[in-house]
């Protein structure tokens, strides 16, 4: 997957994001610390992730499963969960919150290799629209590469 981050997305270092981090009550990322990044506010983490096509699964199976897993996570309610069509490419959107922190996870469906995207943006409500406006962009610059 290759994609282009939107102007003035930072990277941030392990120390760096420990700092940031403290601004949530609780983060999704603890591992993989070359992933993440911030914006204004708001807390960014990607991977660029691949399968064997033995335990691929439909986009739609790997949505509820994702929701099965928020909402197993005690103090998560889920807001929402759709599946969107972005670049050519569909994403399963899954946006919800605990008691202080609001979340888009997304993932992508794969492509021919089994090769797929899965991140989130943590935000405060304060910065909703600024983080759903990150996830549009985000989404809109990605596409598949053509090995």
């Amino acid at each position: 997957m290759q994609f282009t981050f939107p102007k003035g997305t930072e990277k941030l270092n392990e120390r760096q994001f420990k700092d940031f981090s403290k601004h949530f009550n609780k983060t999704l990322i603890t591992n993989f610390h070359e992933h993440i990044y911030v914006k204004d506010g708001l807390l960014i983490h990607y991977l660029n992730l691949s399968t064997s096509p033995k335990l691929k699964r439909s986009l739609e199976k790997n949505q509820k499963l994702m929701v099965s897993m928020t909402n197993g996570t005690p103090g998560s309610v889920v807001d929402s969960s759709k599946i969107i069509t972005s670049n050519n490419i569909r994403f399963s959107i899954i946006e919800y919150h605990d008691t202080n922190d609001w979340y888009f996870w997304f993932t992508s469906d794969y492509d021919r290799y089994g090769n797929y995207i899965n991140g989130f943006i943590e935000y405060k409500k304060p910065n909703e629209e600024e983080a759903r406006q990150y996830l549009h962009d985000f989404l809109q610059s990605m596409h598949f590469k053509n090995n």
